[in-house]
């Protein structure tokens, strides 16, 4: 997973086939890839591979174990990180629901397909092994991922077929949120949030301040803070300063790049500043972190 920007505004997989898998390593490291708190507006489903991931959709939080799996309906923030410093690797299947439409609008699309994307239905939070509705779907969540690394010949068909079979498991034992309430309070919450994250990601490079983002939320300062906090869990300028060193760590794998010049790109005036911040994210500077990547790549090709 390359970028996992809030509202991610690029394409997952391609126009013709709207699916996208991605590996994911959360485990501390040079191939580290955080996930930081973020929306878009297809389904994604979430099976870990490797250790434990934990899971934030919405407010809540949840470890989920190998071999187990979190859906995340479309529009839903959402976060991952490794709650330790083992290992912590998953598959996001990042996809759009028009990918099952009919050629036709027929009985499936209207009776199967359409309720989810009016999200009158809601995919279920947590697949955990043990039931039949979900060992069935964790398999086809399985294949998926397979299917998309190997790309055999006819590979979309077969993926498509899997997501389909999903779908039946879950109407058939009955296993998807139904009809919810809106909170609308809520709703303007995450609305204000998801926009003030926005704005964060599209002006990395500028001096951010307080004020403008509590502007940005039509909030008072103060207020706008807690707010934050609330929502978060973090600070807004450790927010901002965690969103520039995941991107300065995906600058740095282009050895052309110097440190001066992500420092100054990503919005730091001081770059002694830049490499204080840097470690404290990741526990090593700037040149070190190039440096085991490079010594990664070695390894990987030897």
């Amino acid at each position: 997973m390359e970028s996992r920007d809030l509202l991610e505004i690029r394409e997952h997989g391609s126009t013709m086939f709207h699916l996208q898998v991605y590996e994911v390593v959360l485990t501390r490291g040079p191939k580290q890839q955080p996930v930081n708190l973020h929306w878009h507006a297809e389904t994604e489903f979430v099976l870990v591979t490797e250790g434990t991931v934990r899971i934030r959709v919405g407010t809540d939080w949840v470890d989920i174990e190998k071999g187990s799996a979190v859906m995340i309906n479309g529009e839903e923030l959402h976060s991952m990180i490794a709650p330790d410093d083992l290992p912590s690797e998953c598959n996001a299947i990042v996809f759009d629901l028009s990918l099952l439409d009919s050629a036709r609008y027929d009985l499936i699309q209207h009776q199967y397909i359409q309720p989810f994307v009016e999200k009158r239905y809601r995919f279920p939070r947590l697949v955990r092994p043990g039931s039949v509705w979900s060992d069935a779907v964790l398999h086809d969540l399985s294949r998926i991922c397979d299917l998309s690394l190997t790309r055999p010949i006819a590979f979309e068909m077969r993926i498509k077929s899997h997501l389909y079979s999903i779908l039946a498991e879950l109407y058939q034992h009955n296993a998807y949120d139904g009809d919810r309430k809106t909170n609308k309070f809520q709703e303007d919450k995450f609305d204000r949030l998801k926009h003030v994250l926005t704005y964060i990601d599209e002006h990395l490079s500028d001096r951010l301040r307080l004020d403008e983002l509590a502007a940005e939320a039509h909030m008072s300062e103060g207020h706008f803070c807690r707010f934050f906090r609330e929502m978060t869990q973090q600070k807004p300028m450790r927010y901002i300063n965690e969103r520039r060193v995941q991107h300065a760590t995906r600058m740095l794998e282009d050895p052309d790049r110097s440190i001066t010049s992500i420092a100054l790109d990503l919005g730091f005036q001081d770059v002694s500043y830049f490499i204080r911040v840097f470690r404290s994210f990741n526990h090593c500077t700037p040149l070190d972190y190039r440096k085991r990547l490079m010594q990664a790549d070695v390894r990987a090709n030897p």
